[in-house]
C-alpha cells in the first residue's frame, strides 16, 4: 500500500467516530484452562477473570500454528504464517525473520494515526529488517526470543541494552508492565496500539521471591504473577480514565509447554494440532461496546483479529495479498450475522496436518509425518478427540480430505534452512543446555 493511500485512510478515520485504543496481551504457552474463568482451580486469576466478566469470552478460539513464531506471524499479519515464510520456530542463530514487505497490524494502524509499541517476546527475528521497529512499532522493549533460548538479550527499540540473568530475569514481567503503563500514560490522548507479549509461563520459569507461595507449584505462581501484572495495567487504564475507550484482549500464542499447564479434557500440547495445542483462551473487553458476560462458542482463529482491528481503526485491508481471516466483530458484540466462509487449516512446514470445518476436525499428519490412518473427530461432541470416526463417517472424511488436498496446492514448498549453532551453551536445536 502506498504512503499516499495510507495518508488518505488516516484522514478518513480522523473524520469519523473516535477509534478505540487497543491493548493486546498474551501469555507464552498458556494452556486452555490456566485461567480461573476457564476452569483453573489451582491458581486464582481475578484480574483476567474481571475482563471476562465485563466483556466476552471465547470457548473455541484457535491459534493458527502449533509453535510460537508462526503463531505470532499469523496474528500480526492476518495471514496463514506460510504466506510470510514463517513455518517453524525461529532461533537466535536464524538469519531470517518476518519479511519487511509484510504489513503488520501495527503498520496498518500506525498509518491510521495510532501510536504503537511492542513489549516482551517478539520471536520473529532479531536483526534488521526483522525487528519490531521494522514492522510498524515506534518503540520496542523486550526479548526477541523465548526464555529457553540464548543469548537472552533485552532490547530497547533496535539496541541491545542488557543481558538478562538471575534477578534480572525474575523481575522482567514487572519491568514489562512498568513499560506498558508508561506507554499508555504517555499516549493517553490516543489512539494507541499496545502489543504486550509476556514470556511466562514458558519454561524456564523464574519468578521474584515475593511471588512464590510456600509449598506451591511454580507454574501456578507464574499464572498468579501474570494476573497480578495484568491487574496493574488495567488499574492504570482506569486511573487514566481510558477504560471506556480501550479494547483489551487477553490470549495465548500456543498450548502449554511446561508440565503444569492445565488443558482439562483437551488432548495435546505445543507442537500438536490437537485441541490442547491450538485451542487457547481469548477474552475481550470494551465497556459499552462489548456486552458484559458474553460467551461465544462459535469457532474463531488468530488471523481473524487483523480484519477485526482494521475495521475498528477505520482502515481498509490492502488488496495486494491474501487474507485468511474474517471480521469477528459480530461475534464479539452479538450484533449482526456471522457465517464462517472457509475452514481452518493447520500447516507444519509445507504440509497440511489438520483442518476444522464446522463441527468436524480431520488430522492427516503430525508435524513432518503423515498419519498412517487419518483421524476424524466431532469436536462439538468430543472436544477431547478421543473417538476416531474416520471409518464410521466415510462421506465426511472424504469431503474434508478433498478440501485439504485443494488447500495443499496453495502451500509453497519449503526447503529446511540449515545453519550452525555456535554457542556451546546451547543444544543443536538452539535452546539452552
Amino acid at each position: 500500500m502506498t504512503r499516499r493511500r495510507f495518508a488518505s485512510l488516516a484522514t478518513q478515520a480522523a473524520a469519523g467516530p473516535r477509534r478505540p485504543n487497543i491493548v493486546w496481551i498474551w501469555a507464552d504457552n498458556l494452556a486452555y484452562q490456566d485461567l480461573s474463568c476457564y476452569g483453573n482451580r489451582r491458581a486464582a486469576t481475578p484480574a483476567i477473570d474481571g475482563l471476562a466478566r465485563d466483556g466476552v469470552r471465547f470457548t473455541q478460539y484457535y491459534v493458527a500454528h502449533t509453535v510460537c513464531s508462526p503463531s505470532r506471524a499469523a496474528l500480526l499479519t492476518g495471514r496463514q504464517p506460510f504466506r510470510a515464510g514463517i513455518v517453524d520456530v525461529l532461533r537466535p542463530d536464524s538469519p531470517s525473520g518476518l519479511p519487511p514487505d509484510e504489513i503488520t497490524i501495527a503498520r496498518l494502524l500506525r498509518n491510521q494515526g495510532y501510536r504503537t509499541q511492542a513489549i516482551g517476546k517478539w520471536h520473529l527475528g532479531d536483526k534488521p529488517p526483522y525487528l519490531p521497529a521494522d514492522h510498524g512499532f515506534e518503540h520496542y522493549f523486550g526479548m526477541p526470543y523465548s526464555m529457553d533460548m540464548l543469548p537472552a538479550h533485552l532490547y530497547r527499540d533496535s539496541e541491545i541494552i542488557e543481558d538478562l540473568s538471575g534477578a534480572r530475569v525474575a523481575a522482567i514481567t514487572e519491568r514489562y508492565t512498568d513499560e506498558a503503563i508508561r506507554f499508555v500514560r504517555d499516549n493517553r490522548s490516543g489512539p494507541f496500539l499496545l502489543y504486550f507479549s509476556h514470556t511466562l509461563p514458558h519454561p524456564p520459569i523464574v519468578l521474584p521471591a515475593h511471588v512464590r507461595k510456600p509449598g506451591g507449584e511454580i507454574y501456578d505462581d507464574a499464572i498468579g504473577h501474570l494476573d497480578d501484572q495484568t491487574g496493574r495495567l488495567l488499574a492504570a487504564l482506569d486511573e487514566l480514565k481510558l477504560r471506556e475507550n480501550t479494547l483489551v484482549f487477553f490470549s495465548s500464542d500456543n498450548g502449554p509447554m511446561a508440565p503444569g499447564g492445565q488443558r482439562g479434557q483437551l488432548r495435546g500440547r505445543i507442537r500438536d494440532a490437537y485441541e490442547g495445542g491450538v485451542r487457547v483462551p481469548l477474552i475481550a473487553r470494551w465497556p459499552g461496546k462489548v456486552p458484559a458476560g458474553r460467551i461465544v462458542h462459535t469457532p474463531a482463529i488468530a488471523y481473524d483479529l487483523f480484519p477485526t482491528l482494521a475495521r475498528l481503526a477505520g482502515a481498509t485491508l490492502p488488496s495486494d495479498r491474501v487474507y485468511d481471516g474474517q471480521d469477528l466483530w459480530p461475534l464479539v458484540t452479538g450484533e449482526g450475522a456471522f457465517t464462517r466462509s472457509s475452514p481452518f487449516f493447520w500447516v507444519y512446514l509445507d504440509n497440511v496436518t489438520a483442518m476444522r470445518d464446522g463441527r468436524w476436525k480431520l488430522h492427516v499428519g503430525t508435524r513432518e509425518k503423515p498419519l498412517e490412518t487419518p483421524e476424524l473427530y466431532d469436536i462439538e461432541a468430543d472436544p477431547g478427540e478421543s473417538r476416531n470416526l474416520f471409518e464410521s463417517q466415510p462421506a465426511v472424511a472424504r469431503k474434508l480430505k478433498e478440501k485439504i488436498n485443494e488447500f495443499q496446492k496453495t502451500v509453497p514448498k519449503v526447503w529446511p534452512l540449515q545453519y550452525p549453532v555456535r554457542d556451546p551453551r546451547k543444544m543443536p536445536s538452539g535452546i539452552r543446555r
